[in-house]
């Protein structure tokens, strides 16, 4: 009989899996006092360079339904301004302002860091809630309820996430809220 490399035992998986979720937590603490003490002119330029490289994807010009985050510089996410900025005011290709591209962005809605993705259309759709973080409101300017994603009637067809840190296959190393 062959033996695996898979323990059997579940202590041993557990100790296993909390080893590893002790190395994320060191990395991400690595990573996090990198991006803090990087040079604000550097930090705006690989920002400007990411943003660059999205919007002239084909896959974000071929979207035509987003989720995205706004960014938020305290937490020492990339920058998203630039992209939500084109996807809210540029037409589809044929110039039709009806059929441009759909953005939904997202809500905290309550202390457990709950989260719906509203739809905006405007950068004025975004209020600050009470951590400073630019969110939709739930209704619009008329009082009307947003769409909600979940809601909606068509698919999205790209989520732009924000992570600390990344491995090799491009996953989050991730184990934070929201």
């Amino acid at each position: 009989m062959s033996q695996s490399n898979d323990s059997s035992n579940p202590e041993e998986k557990e100790h296993d899996l909390e080893s590893i979720f002790q190395q994320k937590r060191i990395l991400r603490s690595q990573v996090r006092k990198t991006l803090k003490s990087m040079d604000p002119s550097l930090r705006s330029h690989e920002d400007n360079a990411i943003q660059k490289i999205v919007l002239e994807a084909p896959w974000f010009k071929s979207s035509q339904r987003l989720c995205a985050y706004i960014s938020c510089s305290a937490l020492r996410e990339v920058d998203t301004s630039k992209l939500l900025s084109q996807i809210l005011q540029i037409p589809n290709a044929d110039g039709d302002t009806k059929t441009r591209k759909k953005l939904y962005v997202p809500r905290v809605e309550d202390k457990n860091s709950h989260m719906r993705m509203f739809h905006i259309s405007s950068i004025d759709d975004l209020i600050a809630n009470s951590m400073n973080i630019l969110e939709p409101a739930p209704v619009d300017a008329d009082g009307n309820e947003r769409e909600d994603v979940m809601q909606a009637n068509e698919p999205v067809d790209l989520f732009l996430l924000p992570g600390l840190a990344f491995d090799r296959s491009g996953r989050r190393l991730g184990r934070g809220g929201g």
